[in-house]
């Protein structure tokens, strides 16, 4: 079991570059790719820093958020599931993209990026 704290609320790294190892694994990586009128959004935990998937530590669930409306959830299980998920928006380029996750030991955290 983890000994870092149990947090609440919605936790975002400010600096990645300057951030721990416990906040980097915590932090979604979302990646955009588009496709004509769509882009691709890809989201994993654990990209900068593996996270644990056991059964006493794991990413419960990830979220898609476009231009601050939810578009996309995905609800895992420990063990059988990574925590990498993909859908497909139909967004104008320079739309706010946002990926939330919460780790059921450490809280939600979140990162934003645009769509290209």
């Amino acid at each position: 079991m983890s000994d870092a704290p149990i947090l609440a609320g919605i936790n975002k790294v400010a600096d990645l570059e300057a951030a721990g190892d416990f906040e980097k694994k915590h932090t979604p990586y979302i990646e955009c790719v588009r496709d004509g009128d769509t882009v691709r959004v890809t989201v994993k935990v654990g990209h900068y820093v593996s996270h644990p998937n056991l059964p006493d530590h794991f990413i419960e669930w990830i979220a898609v958020h476009a231009a601050g409306v939810p578009v996309a959830r995905f609800d895992l299980s420990a063990v059988a599931t990574d925590p990498e998920v993909s859908c497909v928006l139909r967004v104008e380029p320079g739309t706010a993209i946002e990926a939330m996750e919460s780790c059921n030991l450490h809280g939600i955290w979140v990162a934003e990026t645009v769509a290209p």
